[in-house]
């Protein structure tokens, strides 16, 4: 699960990109000629029927043993690192910690869910304390509850009400689909020492 740093990464990369991209096209397509004069002389003149790279300069480079190979392997990069960024993207609902719920502000937090999960848990009269872990795979969401008790709580007693625990969570998190597994342990009893 990643959280605020990776959408960080995403948006410092998309804002690179941008200020890289949009000005040079900018400057590139709509250079005129009262614009011509300003730019440094290594920069495409932009002017209406010249290219960025003639044709004698093209015949060039492809001549160079290091342009072709070049070109291909920046390429294959390119694309690999754009086709991996995007298949983390489509997965952002979950990577980024969130279920998305229908309905407006229908965004909730991963952590947000859980600590109301394990507040509801510890709740159940002759829960002491739990761990509640949340996994999400596209639109199914399994609960894992480690539930420890007081030493003379039955686990009998406490499997009705955490049942329910898991019921709502199951009626709140519609369109999702919810599955859980609970484990109970008994707390030792705790040993008084003497000096």
């Amino acid at each position: 699960m990643r959280g605020p740093s990776r959408q960080a990464v995403d948006r410092v990369t998309l804002g690179a990109l941008g200020l890289v991209l949009v000005p040079a096209g900018a400057l590139v397509v709509g250079t005129g000629p009262s614009l011509a004069g300003r730019l440094p002389s290594w920069w495409p003149d932009g002017l209406p029927g010249s290219v960025l790279v003639s044709p004698e300069g093209l015949t060039d480079l492809r001549g160079a043993a290091w342009w072709t190979p070049s070109v291909i392997a920046l390429g294959t990069v390119l694309t690999a690192l754009s086709g991996l960024w995007f298949i983390s993207l489509c997965g952002r609902g979950v990577r980024s910690g969130r279920v998305r719920l229908p309905g407006p502000g229908g965004d909730l937090r991963l952590r947000a869910l859980r600590d109301v999960l394990t507040r509801r848990t510890v709740s159940v009269e002759g829960v002491e304390r739990c761990r509640v872990h949340l996994r999400v795979k596209g639109r199914h969401l399994h609960v894992r509850t480690r539930v420890w008790i007081h030493p003379h709580t039955a686990p009998a007693t406490v499997q009705a009400p955490l049942s329910a625990v898991l019921t709502e969570a199951r009626e709140s998190l519609l369109p999702y689909s919810v599955t859980g597994g609970t484990r109970i342990s008994t707390l030792g009893h705790r040993r008084s020492r003497t000096r």
